[in-house]
């Protein structure tokens, strides 16, 4: 069984009148169930951010710039090789293996 307000005021000792008390108590269970914390005095502060984003792209595309990063595909290049690198290396691997099947046959 729960107690009753005053029987709870009177047991807590505290120097507060009863009117004071129950409304500190009321206002405890309402920030208790509550899912914020309020605050008082404090306003939003509103911020120009138009010349950060500015700097930020700028700075951005400095980073790109000097770090090489490409935006369009270079059109030499396969799977970031150059084709005249893969071509060559394509035309020794398979000179490699037909030379390897021609002395196996010879060999018989």
């Amino acid at each position: 069984m729960e107690k009753s307000a005053n029987k709870k005021w009177r047991e807590s000792g505290t120097t507060l009148s009863f009117k004071e008390w129950v409304d500190r108590e009321n206002k405890k269970n309402e920030a208790e169930t509550s899912n914020f914390i309020p605050f008082s005095g404090f306003e939003p502060i509103q911020v120009d951010t138009s010349s950060i984003d500015a700097s930020m792209k700028q700075a951005q595309a400095d980073l790109k710039a000097a770090s090489g990063y490409k935006t369009q595909a270079d059109s030499n290049t396969i799977f970031g090789l150059d084709k005249n690198i893969l071509i060559f290396s394509g035309v020794l691997i398979g000179f490699s293996v037909g030379m390897y099947f021609y002395v196996k046959l010879k060999k018989k």
